[in-house]
């Protein structure tokens, strides 16, 4: 089930967003993955600002591997905020049109 507060429901991505991470030959190695402080400290900002903040990414989408808890725990060390966590369901796709959305850079 999903936790929704005040505030706006927001979806983050996590890799190549609040993570950085530059897949090898072997592009399912996740655990390689390393935070990007500055962007976390963006998102944590919002969470504290009421948002409600759900981690969405395509890890394990394509693979079928269930990545969540490599995720969850990378979250965790990396001190980053959520109220939800979403793996595997997230579309893998290679450019997103909405107008809603913004990139990392923009807030």
């Amino acid at each position: 089930s999903y936790i929704v507060y005040m505030g706006k429901n927001i979806y983050v991505d996590i890799d190549d967003t609040i993570m950085d991470y530059e897949p090898g030959e072997d592009s399912t190695e996740y655990s390689l993955a390393r935070p990007i402080d500055m962007n976390i400290d963006k998102i944590n900002k919002l969470y504290d600002e009421g948002n409600t903040i759900t981690y969405y990414t395509a890890r394990g989408s394509v693979s079928g591997i269930d990545y969540y808890e490599l995720t969850r725990d990378q979250l965790g060390e990396a001190g980053a905020k959520y109220h939800n966590l979403i793996t595997g369901e997230k579309p893998a796709y290679d450019l997103m049109i909405c107008d809603k959305t913004k990139r990392i850079e923009e807030i």
